[in-house]
């Protein structure tokens, strides 16, 4: 194995430094979008803020060659109506195409537990040679992959969370670390006695091993913090105006909240415009995926508590999934991708990104490194 680091340039470096450098507002929240007031009262979680902004992190890649055979292979996804599963999809179906494998166009399984069994069981019945998952979470749809297991079809699964069973190949972000990148943001400007809310949620696997890190990271990096860790559905969460919100917003006054911490970056965008309803300014919200609305709304500032993301490496796992099945097809040993690294997103760094390209990626081409992997 080998990692590889992902550098931003010297702007990048600067603004971090500028956000870090601020001051912050007397009430313990922030007073908007304006950065200029924001001050770092804990040096560690400023250090790893900054590395976060700057995309200072390790890459891993494998450095054993293989040669990827002729095969055909399914890709079936979660749902490609979504941003996430689809652009893993495309970049999936991009390196099969640079390998010369034969697919299908990506099965969408229309966030159905059942229709993404029904697309597995096909797969199986046309005797493909390998499947890549999209975002499926491996026991709602148990028997159909057991059905590839018994007919000897290699499985890699892809943003699917930890806990795969054994067998199946896993790539993805390091869940823990995503908390913790969230909880250094916001204890980087926090002072004692302020009070963040951590949203829990038990749904996901993945989604509950992140905010578990969060709030408890949190509680370390700032021990004389208050951290309220209350429970959230995905469903109750999503729909404007949502109950849960407006409880949030009538619990906590104006100034009495420094920040609110979500497993994921649909709800975030419903607090945001939530609080923006009622005019408040006064806290950070802190979200997870980088996908729009909210990463839009962290960029412009507006509505102005939408502060920060934390952003993962998705085209990156496209690619990873595939070379990960062409080692099983090839009989090799699977290299560590379950717990790739994630980055940080805020207004001073959003520019950095192209529009709609809201990741964290190596600094080397990674796709001509993996094609040299497969000797093309």
């Amino acid at each position: 194995m080998t990692t590889r680091r992902w550098a931003a340039g010297a702007a990048t470096l600067a603004l971090c430094v500028s956000l870090l450098a601020a001051c912050g507002s007397d009430d313990g929240g922030s007073d908007g979008g304006d950065t200029s007031d924001r001050s770092t009262t804990n040096t560690d979680a400023a250090a790893e803020v900054e590395k976060l902004l700057a995309g200072d992190v390790e890459f891993t890649m494998p450095t054993e060659a293989v040669d990827p055979g002729d095969h055909r292979v399914a890709v079936i996804a979660s749902g490609l109506a979504s941003p996430g599963p689809s652009t893993l999809a495309t970049n999936a179906m991009n390196a099969i195409e640079a390998l010369g494998w034969q697919a299908d166009a990506p099965g969408d399984g229309k966030f159905t537990p059942t229709t993404q069994a029904s697309l597995i069981e096909k797969a199986v019945l046309d005797g493909v040679d390998g499947i890549i998952l999209i975002a499926i979470t491996p026991n709602a749809v148990a028997a159909a992959i057991n059905a590839a297991e018994d007919a000897d079809i290699p499985v890699v699964c892809a943003l699917c969370g930890p806990g795969a069973p054994e067998g199946i190949i896993s790539v993805g972000n390091d869940h823990p670390a995503a908390g913790r990148a969230q909880a250094a943001y916001a204890a980087s400007t926090a002072e004692p006695g302020d009070v963040f809310v951590v949203y829990q949620n038990s749904e996901f696997e993945a989604s509950k091993q992140q905010m578990q890190e969060t709030a408890s990271y949190l509680e370390e990096l700032c021990p004389e913090c208050t951290v309220e860790t209350p429970s959230l559905l995905l469903a109750e969460a999503v729909v404007p105006n949502a109950p849960i919100f407006t409880s949030l917003l009538n619990e906590y006054q104006p100034g009495e909240v420094k920040a609110v911490i979500l497993p994921f970056d649909s709800p975030a965008a419903t607090l945001a415009n939530s609080a923006a309803q009622l005019g408040r300014t006064d806290f950070d919200i802190i979200g997870f995926g980088s996908l729009a609305p909210f990463i839009d709304m962290v960029g412009s500032g507006q509505p102005p508590t939408a502060r920060a993301d934390v952003t993962i490496s998705t085209p990156f796992y496209g690619w990873a999934a595939v070379d990960q099945l062409a080692r099983a097809l090839a009989g090799l040993e699977a290299w560590e991708s379950d717990d790739l690294p994630v980055g940080l997103v805020d207004q001073t760094t959003f520019g950095d990104f192209e529009p709609g390209q809201f990741f964290i990626l190596p600094d080397f081409d990674y796709e001509a490194e993996f094609q040299t992997l497969w000797g093309l």
